[in-house]
């Protein structure tokens, strides 16, 4: 009887284990990380007896995790990319509303400008056109420093989000490294809802960070981040912060520091999760968005200028600048060790590029990096202030002593377009007219006719003394100022070619005769001649960025288009990942997840091996019983 009644309590023990574990699992069925428990069973020892070995029973060999590491890995590498596409594709979408509203956008404002600037060239001497040009481009300017303050905003936002994630990936590798501790501890006993736990907070922080796993014999897990760097040895934890950049205050980098050690710059070597993508997005999207919206500022005002100056106003002045562009930033790095201090000019505005450049210092000479390809950079001089160090269109001179690896940023167009302004306050002050004009001398014999002149030189002292084209002969000509001074020629004459003097071009066409003289005199205030105002507004057209391929218009749709095709892309991406993650999900969810139909009928297969279990001991006991009596009668 005791063979029954032992088969019948471990059947009973068994069936009980088995319905806590079902139990458990329905329970556990929408908790997040669980991972579902199986209850084995083992066949007790067989027991000899005569010649024959009878069944001992049943006993729970283990309850097991249905668990597979690789799909789990998985899921945990398809939620990271997923943070990733999720955060950059936030960001994208908002900076192509800032860049790309049609109403509000940078593009719209340039046009409106260009628009004005038409409209005085239609009516030079009306003081409404001119005041509502200066007003225009006081718009202009006034949404150019909005767009980028907008950008910079961004840029805070990213900062604070930056600093928020570091936080939660600190405590996630915190709670790790306690859980290893535990479940070391536990060794192979090790609870499953420690398990279960540590998995889950793997999860969490794969989602705020890509991160690499190494399981260790003892059942710890070491994680490292970015390249290499580890964020969780068995029970110890490194801890992450947010720091100034070297050559930026306003703009923070993740660093990690280990066993208390200095704090090491990782951000350039994360790639997933949320602080990815945000890395990513201001790396690739932000920053240089912010670098063409400044070359746009520079550009737009150096052409502009440069057209300006090359007219007069209504009291017959030449023309100054219209805008004010400011100039590069150079900063430092904050671990140079030499006394150097460094200034950079702009020297040649078209061959910008939306570029920054770090410039090393190896003890003897300087190299130019940049810094978004992170590929050499041609440059010649030495960079003192006697022999500057000349590369895409900058100057860089250090005064002062620098050390060996000492470095500097130089930011070309950081902060054009937060600087770009109006300088004019006057609407008389528009140059429209040009400096210069021709006319025919009265008394000319011929037909010939004079086009007017075209300004090559502003800077000409002559440009504006009057002078005198006379046909000594009708093939041949002399020019000079009044009184025969500053004589030039006689020059052979083809109609229409070049006739250059004192800064200006001038054409004459036909057959002129000996004697004839073309005038010509400086523009008089109050002039309605219109030559500069319609340079002036086809400087939006002209291709100057590029190597003179690209125009400001051109430049301005560009970034437009590209911050727009990087937001499709983005929205694109996150579909994308969002349908991976969810099938990873479901590939775990079909091995490691709970089916409460399978679980409802495991209850009930376990709840009647209970009854039957509990029969068989109300069996045997009834038979001992019976025995007993029989014994003692």
């Amino acid at each position: 009887m005791s063979g029954t009644i032992s088969n019948g309590l471990s059947a009973l023990l068994a069936a009980q284990r088995a319905l806590q574990t079902t139990s458990n699992n329905i329970a556990n069925a929408n908790t997040e990380g669980f991972v579902r428990q199986r209850v084995d069973f083992t066949e007790n020892p067989s027991s000899p007896i005569g010649g024959f070995t009878i069944g001992s029973g049943v006993s729970v060999g283990s309850i097991s995790r249905i668990y597979d590491q690789f799909l789990t890995d998985n899921l945990r590498t398809a939620t990271s990319l997923e943070q990733r596409a999720d955060a950059f594709n936030d960001f994208a979408a908002r900076i192509n509303t800032v860049l790309g509203n049609p109403d509000t956008g940078v593009n719209t404002a340039v046009q409106r400008f260009f628009n004005q600037v038409e409209a005085v060239g239609r009516d030079p001497t009306s003081a409404a056109q001119r005041n509502q040009l200066l007003l225009e481009g006081e718009n202009l300017a006034e949404r150019l420093q909005q767009i980028d303050s907008q950008l910079g905003g961004i840029n805070n936002e990213i900062n604070s989000r930056l600093g928020l994630a570091a936080g939660t990936i600190n405590t996630l590798a915190g709670q790790i490294a306690d859980l290893n501790g535990q479940i070391t501890a536990a060794g192979s006993s090790a609870a499953s809802d420690l398990l279960d736990r540590r998995d889950l907070a793997l999860k969490q922080l794969g989602a705020q960070i890509n991160i690499t796993t190494i399981r260790q014999n003892d059942g710890s897990v070491n994680v490292l981040v970015g390249s290499g760097q580890s964020l969780v040895l068995g029970t110890d934890s490194a801890r992450l912060a947010v720091v100034q950049d070297q050559y930026d205050s306003s703009r923070m980098q993740l660093a990690i520091s280990t066993n208390g050690g200095p704090l090491q710059d990782i951000s350039g070597k994360v790639s997933g999760g949320t602080v990815g993508g945000l890395l990513s997005f201001r790396n690739d999207v932000l920053d240089s968005s912010r670098r063409d919206l400044g070359l746009l500022a520079i550009g737009l005002g150096d052409t502009f200028n440069a057209q300006h100056h090359a007219g007069v106003d209504l009291a017959g002045n030449m023309g100054g600048d219209f805008f004010f562009i400011g100039s590069p930033v150079v900063s430092g790095s904050t671990g140079n060790t030499g006394t150097a201090t460094a200034s950079a000019a702009i020297t040649d505005v078209s061959a910008l590029a939306g570029r920054d450049y770090e410039l090393r210092f190896n003890g003897s000479a300087w190299s130019v990096i940049d810094n978004t390809t992170h590929s050499p950079v041609t440059a010649t001089g030495s960079g003192t202030g006697a022999d500057p160090l000349l590369f895409a269109g900058l100057s860089f001179s250090v005064s002062g002593t620098a050390a060996a690896g000492d470095r500097f940023m130089v930011r070309p167009v950081a902060n054009a377009a937060d600087d770009f302004r109006v300088m004019l306050t006057e609407p008389a002050a528009i140059a429209a007219a040009a400096p210069v004009t021709a006319r025919i001398a009265a008394g000319n014999a011929s037909q010939a006719t004079v086009a007017p002149p075209v300004v090559a030189d502003v800077t000409d002292p002559k440009l504006r003394t009057p002078a005198t084209i006379r046909f000594v002969t009708p093939t041949s000509y002399v020019v000079f100022t009044g009184g025969g001074a500053d004589l030039v020629g006689p020059l052979a004459y083809t109609s229409g070619a070049d006739i250059s003097f004192a800064g200006w071009t001038a054409q004459v066409n036909g057959a002129p005769a000996a004697g004839d003289e073309f005038l010509v005199e400086p523009t008089p205030g109050g002039s309605g001649d219109n030559s500069n105002a319609l340079a002036l507004a086809s400087v939006s057209q002209r291709g100057f960025f590029a190597n003179g391929t690209q125009s400001v218009i051109d430049l301005g749709a560009d970034i437009v288009a590209t911050v727009g095709s990087t937001a499709n892309r983005a929205s694109n991406d996150i579909l994308i990942q969002q349908s991976l993650r969810e099938q990873s999900e479901i590939d775990l969810e079909n091995l490691s997840g709970v089916n409460l139909d399978e679980e409802a009928a495991n209850m009930l297969r376990y709840q009647d091996a209970y009854m039957a279990a509990s029969k068989v001991v109300s069996i045997a006991d009834g038979l001992f019983q019976n025995l007993l009596q029989i014994v003692g009668r």
